[in-house]
């Protein structure tokens, strides 16, 4: 541990320096998964005004192979940038994949690894279609339950959808949480992204269209659920040696960064509102501790 704190104490100061995004859709159709990764990451390059040589590292957050039909889908991203001849990793942990890639790629600029880092994020299902009914969202909803646990879980028809479920009726139960609230959520999300150009839903709804929305694990009704999308979105991040180097005017500093697992399998936890407690705890902690607040 003495040797974790050291090492801490060590690292760089790291800004985000560009950002990229294209608009979230249903669908994309005219666009491959490795296209839509290209159009963020030249995004946020233009926005931070450096070159692709500027670029020591990549890494990339996808989190499924079956969305892409593709195993290793970043090595084709990769390839695609023009980033051959230059370190590239690929983070996937499910919902948190985001927040990790965001983490290994600060990781690397506060190490010292690189100078600067490109970090993307892109997901696509255009090919994941199940041909015998006729649709996608069937072959959808199951690639997604292939990350619940194989042998106990899947075969018990585990879905994202239900696996929260699970904490949202535990909350409920403990706290008397009304589902009227939960809609609340719902609501205040979909009328932000009426002024969010790259939003895929904008919509102003109210409680009782939430509430009147098909159910899908309960608590959750069709407007409680996230939407599967695709697109992408890029960072550039910069130790600040290179920012001075290169002039950045504004950059974004850093303060800190933190993250936590908790228990994978849902039988191993003990309690159901326990639920995400202990791994958000910790999580907070390390943000605390890496701010050095």
């Amino acid at each position: 541990m003495k040797l974790y704190k050291e090492m801490k104490a060590e690292k760089r100061r790291v800004a985000i320096v560009g950002t990229g995004q294209t608009k979230f859709e249903a669908r994309t159709p005219g666009m491959t998964y490795y296209e839509l990764a290209f159009e963020a990451a030249i995004k946020a390059m233009k926005e931070s005004n450096i070159e692709h040589a500027t670029i020591d590292s990549v890494v990339y957050g996808i989190y499924n192979d079956l969305f892409e039909r593709q195993l290793m889908p970043d090595t084709y991203v990769h390839d695609y940038l023009g980033m051959y001849g230059k370190p590239g990793t690929r983070v996937t942990t499910g919902g948190a994949t985001g927040g990790y890639a965001f983490r290994s790629g600060y990781s690397e600029v506060a190490s010292g690894l690189a100078d600067t880092t490109l970090i993307i994020g892109v997901e696509k299902a255009q090919d994941c279609y199940d041909w015998a009914q006729g649709k996608a969202t069937p072959e959808v909803i199951k690639s997604i339950a292939y990350s619940a646990d194989m042998t106990w879980e899947f075969p018990l028809g585990t879905s994202a959808a239900s696996s929260y479920a699970i904490l949202a009726s535990a909350h409920m139960n403990k706290y008397g949480t009304k589902e009227e609230q939960a809609a609340l959520v719902s609501v205040k999300n979909h009328g932000n992204a009426i002024n969010n150009p790259y939003a895929q839903s904008p919509m102003k709804i109210t409680v009782e269209d939430v509430m009147a929305s098909r159910m899908i694990s309960y608590p959750f009704k069709m407007l409680d659920c996230s939407l599967y999308t695709e697109g992408a979105y890029a960072l550039i991040l910069m130790s600040e040696e290179k920012v001075m180097e290169q002039g950045i005017k504004d950059p974004v500093w850093i303060m800190g960064i933190g993250s936590s697992n908790d228990k994978s399998f849902t039988g191993a936890r003990s309690k159901g509102d326990r639920m995400g407690k202990y791994g958000d705890i910790a999580d907070l902690r390390n943000h605390y501790e890496s701010a050095r607040l």
